[in-house]
Parts: structure tokens; sequence; C-alpha cells
């Protein structure tokens, strides 16, 4: 069997939900850990840890030659960085804040993907939707209740080669 993934990603009427934390980050936000050393204390509310992220280069080449209108970005928030986050995206690969949906719970991606696809695109086959996580966990659930297309970011890793 042939993953299909790259070559849907890559049609013009395709549509896709980037995560952020692990996707369009690297997610390195500590001195020594990936975790910021602050994380999982009140402390950390106050810490813009996306101020110094950088663009992944071969995300950025894939968003700027796709249509910017069916590109988003779906994340968990529990910390309030809501704004933090919309500001480094915009900033680093142009993805408006509009198009940023944030959850405090990772299950409610599912639906809040729904949602904004059948607001958009309800003619559109879910298979020419693509929900881009980095957690295996949230990539099967959106398998499980969706039939929404899924990939691990790595997929750009794998085709670096391939411009």
């Amino acid at each position: 069997m042939t993953n299909k993934i790259w070559d849907l990603m890559h049609k013009e009427d395709t549509v896709v939900f980037f995560d952020i934390d692990g996707t369009l980050t690297s997610y390195n936000y500590g001195e020594y850990h990936a975790h910021h050393e602050l994380d999982f204390t009140p402390e950390f509310r106050d810490i813009n840890i996306y101020a110094n992220c950088k663009r992944l280069e071969p995300i950025y080449a894939y968003i700027k030659g796709h249509d910017m209108d069916r590109i988003f970005c779906i994340s968990r928030e529990p910390h309030g960085h809501e704004k933090w986050k919309s500001d480094m995206v915009e900033k680093l690969y142009g993805i408006p804040s509009s198009h940023c949906f944030y959850t405090l719970e990772a299950k409610d991606k599912p639906g809040i993907v729904t949602s904004v696809v059948n607001r958009y695109f309800h003619d559109l086959n879910p298979r020419s939707v693509i929900c881009m996580d980095d957690n295996d966990e949230t990539l099967g659930m959106y398998m499980k209740v969706t039939e929404f297309s899924t990939a691990h970011p790595m997929i750009f890793m794998e085709h670096l080669n391939d411009a």
C-alpha cells in the first residue's frame, strides 16, 4: 500500500489543520528540556515561550505554496498563551490569527475541525481535509471519529528532497 498523504497535501482544494506545539514549532522551549523549566508552575502563564520560536523551513515552504484560505491551526492551550501562539504562527508562517483555534482538551480537536469544515468547506470530500499533529493519540482520535485524512509532521522530513 502506498501512502497518498504527500500527494493529497499538494492538491489545490486540500484543507490542512496544523497542530502548533511540536508541529509548527520544534517544542524546544527550555534551556535543558523540551518543556520550559517553569512549565507546570503558576509562573508559566506569564512566560511567552513563543517569542523566540524559529520557522521550520520545510513546513513554511509548503504553506507559502498553498492557498492560505485553506490553512488553519488547531491547538490545545491550557496556559492562556493563545495570543502569543497566534502571533507566532502569523509572524513565522503568515497564518492569520482568525485561522487559529484553541481548546483546553485534545479530545475536542476533531469537533472543532469538523465545525470549521462544515462552515467553510461543506461540499469538500472529507479525505481532502488533513489533520496534521505530532501526537499519536490525537491522530488516532481523528481517524476514529472523522473521515478526515491525517498526517504526522515528519512527512516533511521524509520529502525534503522532493521540491
